[in-house]
């Protein structure tokens, strides 16, 4: 297999760490994909703990069709997750719509939302690009959102609210590969497609998770980990998400790690200022999602993020899609802006703007999931 050009001089997505060649789909998925696994755990993201005695319960809160609800397009159903380990209570709720007269279970879009409640308001009094229900109800897709601060709190509190709760003898004792606030959002975004596997009105086997920014990490980390998800959508994931840390253009590791070092876990300080140390860069987080649907986006005027960098991570992602058999992108030349790249198992449009996340690109993600999904 001819591999793309090394631009950036990163360690190859399909050499083993102990030396091997993958060739085979068979020889990623029962040795390089794993171990690639155990790195971002182990070196950035976290592990989570051991969850063998926690007790989960999904049920439907609520449940309304309405004019009142996207004049009657929508059934909207809100959800409690509650977990329960050791005496000690945590719980967050998401909302779903669903649209109505749906013939049989639909696709589905769920978005990290870490921002506020205008970007995901169920009531839709606000009605944000950020999460743009009516226009991804209107596709023909259901959807469901929940906010980050209801599960992991965006600033360092020492792992002591949210999720991390149900563990308190990680507080004094708290090992340098634990969870960050990242790993626990991906949590998060597996239990709905829990739910997503009893309600009969969505299909489970067709569901992207989208996010942006600190989102969209979270987003590529969480399909990475749960291959439940078909789909992963990422916006302006940047550094530690979607961009290669080696030649980093924007945003470096002690930069992320300075600002929002409770997002990973204590070992990924090591590479400050070393990224060139690092056993592998973020082209393989996008590999472990293969071969599943992977769509992102950068912005003009977000050079904090990286785009070259970020598309130059789906260039070095490509071969491992090509041992399925499969096209992953579609060209190695990065795209001028608003010229989307749809065709295959890797998208990516490039679009004049800041960092963010707006109906522009939403339309570009459903535009790719009409093609794939």
């Amino acid at each position: 297999m001819k591999m793309p050009e090394n631009k950036r001089n990163i360690p190859s997505v399909l050499t083993c760490l102990d030396g091997t060649e993958v060739t085979d789909w068979e020889i990623w998925m029962t040795k390089r994909r794993p171990e690639l696994l155990e790195l971002f755990q182990k070196e950035e993201y976290g592990r989570l703990p051991d969850v063998s005695d926690m007790e989960l319960h999904i049920r439907v809160a609520d449940s309304r069709q309405s004019e009142e609800i996207l004049q009657g397009r929508a059934v909207r159903k809100t959800v409690e997750v509650l977990a329960v380990r050791k005496g000690i209570h945590f719980s967050f709720c998401f909302v779903v719509f669903i649209p109505t007269g749906a013939i049989k279970p639909v696709p589905a879009f769920v978005t990290v939302c870490n921002r506020g409640i205008k970007d995901s308001d169920p009531a839709r009094h606000f009605l944000s690009p950020f999460y743009p229900v009516e226009t991804i109800i209107s596709r023909g897709y259901a959807c469901a959102a929940f906010r980050t601060q209801e599960v992991s709190p965006d600033y360092e509190e020492g792992f002591t609210t949210g999720f991390s709760r149900l563990f308190p003898e990680y507080v004094t004792d708290r090992p340098d590969d634990a969870w960050g606030a990242i790993t626990a959002w991906s949590w998060a975004a597996s239990r709905i497609m829990d739910y997503f596997e009893t309600e009969p009105l969505i299909d489970e086997r067709r569901v992207a998770l989208v996010g942006h920014s600190r989102g969209g990490k979270t987003a590529l980390w969480g399909a990475a980990q749960d291959e439940r998800f078909a789909m992963a959508v990422s916006s302006c994931a940047g550094n530690s998400g979607d961009a290669l840390s080696r030649g980093a253009k924007g945003e470096k590791i002690k930069d992320i790690l300075t600002r929002f070092p409770y997002w990973f876990c204590k070992n990924y300080q090591k590479y400050i200022d070393k990224e060139e140390t690092l056993p592998f860069d973020q082209h393989m987080l996008l590999g472990l999602i293969a071969p599943r649907l992977i769509y992102t986006s950068s912005k003009t005027f977000d050079k904090w993020a990286d785009p070259e960098g970020q598309f130059e991570s789906l260039v070095q992602a490509d071969p491992v899609y090509r041992l399925f058999g499969v096209e992953g992108l579609e060209t190695s030349k990065k795209p001028l802006p608003e010229q989307p790249l749809y065709q295959g198992r890797i998208g990516h449009h490039y679009k004049t703007g800041n960092h963010d996340m707006d109906e522009y690109d939403w339309n570009c993600y459903l535009n790719y999931a009409d093609i794939h999904l």
